[in-house]
C-alpha cells in the first residue's frame, strides 16, 4: 500500500467517524447541571423530560453522582424526590412511550407542595401554606374551639400549629407553624386581581387538592358556574375534610378556599368556595400578631403507622368463638370508657354474622340429608383489603360522660311510687363534660396521635325518659404500644370542664393490659417495631 494511499484512507476514517456539525454527541448531565434547573424555578416535569432526554441521547447515568453524600447534596438543594428517582433510573423501558404530562397534572405535582392536613380535637380538614414565614389558612370551622391543632405536611410529618386569626363570618382562619420542618414546602401563588383582569370567570376549569375522609392531599377538578363578588360556586366535589382547600384556576393561581357542598338530591350538588380577596383583611390581621405569639415548634408529633394491620390476624381472630369483652370497656368516675383496639372493632362489627352462621349450622347439622356448610361467612373477605384501613393500627379510647337522672327527678318520683302513683319519666341529664384525658405509662405520660372530642347531643322524650343535653366525648388515637406490660402500671387520667385541674383516675388490671397488648402483637411483630423492646 503506497503512503498517498494510506493517507487518503487515514482521512477518510477521520471524517467519517468526525460528528457532523449539529450532531455533536450529547453531553452528560451532572448533578450540578440539575441543581441549576431547580435554581431557575423549571418545574419537575420540565426537568425529568430533560434527563430523559438526555438519556436517549446516550448520555445515560453515569455522569450522576448518586452515592449517600450525593444525595445529601441534591436534597440540600432541594431537589425533589421525584428527580432523584429520574436520575438514578434516567432511561424508558424499551417500549414504553413517553408519558404525557398535560398542565392540570404539572400544576398538581408542583401545587400539591403547599397543601397540608389541618388536624384539630373536632376534626380535620385541610389548609395551605401562603406566606414563607409559615402562615397557613384554612376554614374556621375545621379548627373551632379546639385548644390544640396541628398541621400535617406528609405521611410523617407533622408539627403543633397557632391560631393567629379568625373570621367565623367568613369561615377563614390563620395558622402559623414553623416551616423549618418541611424544607420542600412552597408557597402557595395567590391570584391577586388586576384592573381589567378577572382572577377566574364562569366556565373555567378549576381544581382542589384537599384531605377528604382518610386520604391525602387528592386532586378534584370541576368547573365553575356562577362567581359572585364573595363566593365562587362550582361543580367540584367538596368531601369531608377538602374543607379549607385552595381552589386553583387555569393558571395554577389559589381564587379561594373550598368551604362547603350543597348535595342534590338528584345530583351531584355544588360547593362553595370563599373569594380569596377575603382572607387579605385576615391575613394582615395575623401577620401583626406574631409578634405577640412565641414561636411555634418544629418537633415532629406522632404520626398514625403507615404500615396495615396484618389482614390475616384479624380473619383469625372471628373464627374463635370465644371473646370476652370487659377487659376492654370500664367506668371511671362520671364516664364510660372504652379501650378500642383493631381486633376489638373487627370482632364487634362481625358478631352478627357469626352467631348467624352458628344457628344456620346448627339447624343444618340436625338433618343428616341436609345439604352441609353452603354458608361461609369469610368468603366475602376475598376483596377487604380495600376497605381494611378502616381498621388502623392505633388505639383508641373514648370516654363518654354518662347520664344520670336528676336529683329532684328522682325524689319525685320516689314519693309518687310510695304513695302508689305513677311519677312520670325520669329526667336525666349527663353527669359530667369531657375536657381531655392522659394515659400515663409507668411514671411517663404517652403522648397521644390525636386528641379528639365529638359533639353529642341526647334529645329523647318518652314514658321513661326525658332528656335534652349535650356534650362531648373524648376519642383519643395512641400508638400500638402505648399499653404493654413494661409499663409496670398504667393510668388513665380523665378531666372534666367543670375540674379541669382534678382527674378520675383509674389503674388498669392487668388482664386489660394483656388484652391490648396481645391485640397489637400481630402488627407489631410483622412490622419489627418495639416488639422486642417491650
Amino acid at each position: 500500500m503506497s503512503r498517498k494511499f494510506a493517507a487518503i484512507l487515514m482521512l477518510a476514517c477521520l471524517l467519517l467517524t468526525r460528528p457532523i456539525r449539529g450532531q455533536e454527541a450529547a453531553k452528560p448531565l451532572t448533578n450540578q447541571d440539575v441543581i441549576s434547573m431547580v435554581q431557575l424555578g423549571l418545574s419537575d416535569d420540565v426537568i425529568i423530560a430533560k434527563i430523559h432526554s438526555a438519556a436517549g441521547l446516550g448520555a445515560g447515568p453515569a455522569a450522576f453522582d448518586t452515592s449517600i453524600d450525593g444525595l445529601k447534596a441534591l436534597k440540600a438543594a432541594n431537589v425533589s424526590d421525584a428527580v432523584i428517582k429520574a436520575m438514578i433510573s434516567p432511561g424508558l423501558p424499551p417500549g414504553q412511550p413517553a408519558r404525557k404530562i398535560d398542565d392540570l397534572t404539572a400544576m398538581f405535582q408542583k401545587n400539591q407542595k403547599s397543601v397540608v392536613t389541618v388536624w384539630s380535637e373536632i376534626g380535620h380538614g385541610t389548609g395551605f401554606i401562603v406566606d414563607a414565614t409559615g402562615l397557613v389558612i384554612t376554614n374556621q370551622h375545621v379548627i373551632g374551639p379546639s385548644e390544640l391543632i396541628s398541621v400535617q405536611f406528609d405521611e410523617k410529618r407533622k408539627v403543633a400549629a397557632t391560631r393567629l386569626a379568625i373570621d367565623s363570618e367568613k369561615d377563614v382562619a390563620v395558622l402559623w407553624i414553623d416551616l423549618s420542618a418541611f424544607p420542600e414546602a412552597i408557597v402557595a401563588p395567590i391570584a391577586h386581581p388586576e384592573a381589567g383582569q378577572d382572577t377566574v370567570i364562569e366556565g373555567e376549569r378549576v381544581f382542589t387538592i384537599g384531605s377528604p375522609l382518610s386520604q391525602r392531599k387528592i386532586l378534584t377538578s370541576g368547573i365553575v358556574s356562577k362567581v359572585e363578588p364573595r363566593a365562587i360556586i362550582s361543580d367540584i366535589n367538596i368531601n369531608p375534610g377538602n374543607s379549607g382547600g385552595p381552589l386553583f384556576n387555569s393558571l395554577g393561581q389559589v381564587v379561594g378556599i373550598t368551604t362547603f357542598g350543597e348535595q342534590e338530591r338528584t345530583g351531584p350538588g355544588v360547593s362553595g368556595i370563599v373569594r380569596i380577596e377575603e382572607t387579605f383583611s385576615i391575613l394582615d390581621q395575623a401577620r401583626k400578631r406574631m409578634a405577640d405569639y412565641p414561636r411555634p415548634s418544629s418537633r415532629l408529633l406522632p404520626v398514625e403507622p403507615t404500615e396495615p394491620y396484618p389482614l390475616d390476624s384479624l380473619k383469625e381472630t372471628i373464627q374463635s368463638t370465644k371473646f370476652d369483652r370487659r377487659p376492654y370497656v370500664f367506668s371511671i368516675g362520671g364516664f364510660d370508657v372504652a379501650l378500642e383496639t383493631p381486633v376489638l372493632k373487627y370482632r364487634l362489627e362481625e358478631q352478627v354474622r357469626l352467631a348467624a352462621a352458628k344457628q344456620k349450622g346448627k339447624r343444618t347439622k340436625k338433618n343428616d340429608e341436609a345439604i352441609q356448610n353452603t354458608f361461609q361467612p369469610l368468603e366475602d373477605l376475598r376483596g377487604w383489603a380495600e376497605y381494611a384501613g378502616e381498621y388502623r393500627p392505633v388505639l383508641l379510647i373514648e370516654a363518654a360522660p354518662q347520664l344520670r337522672e336528676t336529683f329532684a327527678s328522682a325524689l319525685g318520683r320516689g314519693l309518687a311510687s310510695s304513695g302508689g302513683y305513677y311519677g312520670g319519666p325520669a329526667r336525666m341529664k349527663f353527669k359530667t363534660d369531657f375536657y381531655k384525658m392522659s394515659l400515663i405509662c409507668g411514671d411517663r405520660e404517652v403522648e397521644p396521635i390525636q386528641p379528639g372530642k365529638a359533639a353529642t347531643v341526647v334529645n329523647a322524650h318518652n314514658a321513661f325518659v326525658n332528656v335534652t343535653d349535650a356534650t362531648y366525648v373524648g376519642i383519643y388515637s395512641y400508638p400500638p404500644d402505648a399499653i404493654s406490660p413494661a409499663c409496670g402500671k398504667v393510668r388513665l387520667e380523665l378531666y372534666s370542664e367543670k375540674e379541669p385541674d382534678k382527674p378520675e383516675t383509674k389503674e388498669l388490671d392487668q388482664k386489660t393490659v394483656d388484652r391490648v397488648w396481645g391485640d397489637f402483637q400481630p402488627y407489631l411483630t410483622a412490622h419489627s417495631t418495639v416488639a422486642d423492646q417491650k
